[in-house]
């Protein structure tokens, strides 16, 4: 069993670790900012518990995904709101709650750029204007809780797949960012979303990549 923090050191691993005939049992210990994977699975992140988690842990499968060449266990994103969920001050949150990632969300608007993509998925093939896409096996990126808990499970040959249309006004902006808060998926005028096991996402340019945490080009 290897032992790792939720860090792009459980990244690495895991990227090792597949490559193997006879995989290990990884041990997880939720010591992250924001620990997304942890919250996911209902992982206890307070210290006192770390010692009791190592010990009489269970065994949990978990979905692992692959992107070009390498793989990730739980987000692989790009675009607008990436940064915004690690920029937000617990003390922001806890004044104003959700509301709080929408007030930091503004300040990131005049750096937003969207990004013309061809999604493939399901049947489907859409092209559009994105500023924003991401494919989880978690129910939070970057400390947000982006889908309702009962809608992610991580072990069912799934990823979440959501993409944000680029708005083109304040309004839409606005309208785009509270759907985004009470997580209103199915709202097509702003966003493309799937649950599935494969897309083909193809770029006019080449596009920074979030995966666990680590920039990928």
């Amino acid at each position: 069993m290897y032992a790792v923090e939720e860090t792009g050191t459980l990244n690495e691993l895991i990227n090792a670790v597949i490559k193997l005939d006879k995989k290990p049992q990884i041990g997880f210990i939720p010591l992250g900012t924001m620990n997304d994977f942890a919250r996911t699975i209902k992982l206890s992140t307070k210290k006192t518990f770390l010692a009791k988690n190592i010990n009489e842990g269970t065994i949990i499968p978990s979905d692992i995904g692959k992107f070009n060449n390498g793989y990730f266990n739980y987000v692989a994103a790009f675009g607008a709101f990436t940064p915004v969920s690690y920029v937000t001050s617990q003390k922001l949150k806890r004044r104003f709650g959700k509301l709080a990632y929408f007030i930091v969300a503004l300040r990131y608007l005049n750096k937003i750029r969207g990004y013309n993509i061809t999604i493939e998925a399901e049947g489907e093939k859409v092209t559009d204007e994105f500023i924003f896409g991401s494919i989880s096996n978690s129910k939070s990126i970057g400390g947000f809780e982006w889908f309702k808990r009962s809608g992610v499970k991580i072990n069912d040959g799934e990823f979440e797949m959501l993409f944000i249309k680029k708005p083109h006004n304040i309004w839409e902006y606005i309208k785009t960012i509270f759907a985004i808060l009470f997580k209103q998926h199915y709202k097509k005028q702003y966003f493309e979303f799937y649950q599935t096991d494969k897309i083909k996402i193809t770029s006019e340019i080449g596009i920074p990549w979030t995966i666990d945490r680590r920039i990928w080009w």
